[in-house]
């Protein structure tokens, strides 16, 4: 009897350690799906990034500052926009790249830019954004709420500018109203000495 027992205990302890492994493998599958699903966007922005490091590369090689000037400004922009997205992570990610690439060709860029104001404010400028995603995010908030400030404050000012110009047309027509009225009085009264004129005989 004591066989049987222990025997069926040691069966049920076998199951009982299968389920928990598959429960464990389960779960280990579910959080690899989801890390997959958080870094694909990330992986994304690297591949926009190397791409565009590339033809940056081609473009210091022909010492073309106008295409420099124009690549790192769609870099500028893509930083920027996929902050403004919510996508932070993807956005330090892409600026990692870009400034590994300009801290490599530091000299070579230095040199393109070289009398070119505008292009080196620009380097300047994108290796002074914030690198974390916290603070990339934080910025993208930042200017969200002063680009909804400043149409709010649009929007005042058409509304303003709209009052005074039908205050000012109205006061074109009443001006014009009068002015009619003066010139109607004027007629009549030259057409009246001109019909005394004529019955004189003058």
């Amino acid at each position: 009897m004591k066989k049987i027992l222990v025997a069926v205990m040691a069966v049920a302890a076998i199951v009982f350690t299968s389920c928990n492994g598959k429960t464990d493998k389960g779960n280990a599958v579910d959080s690899t799906d989801v890390a997959a699903e958080l870094t694909e966007g990330t992986a994304a922005a690297i591949a926009d990034a190397d791409a565009l490091t590339g033809k940056l590369a081609e473009q210091l090689k022909n010492a073309d500052p106008a295409q420099v000037q124009s690549i790192l400004e769609e870099a500028k922009t893509k930083i920027a926009e996929l902050a403004a997205q919510g996508n932070a992570d993807a956005a330090a990610a892409y600026k990692a790249k870009i400034d590994e690439f300009i801290t490599e060709n530091a000299e070579t860029l230095k040199s393109v830019a070289a009398g070119n104001e505008t292009l080196s404010t620009l380097v300047t400028t994108i290796t002074s954004m914030p690198s974390d995603a916290a603070s990339l995010a934080e910025g993208a908030a930042a200017v969200a709420k002063e680009s909804v400030e400043n149409k709010v404050e649009e929007a005042k000012t058409d509304a303003v500018n709209k009052v005074n110009e039908a205050k000012e047309n109205a006061e074109n027509k009443v001006n014009e109203a009068v002015d009619n009225q003066k010139k109607k009085a004027a007629d009549a009264i030259d057409n009246a000495a001109a019909d005394a004129k004529k019955k004189l005989g003058l």
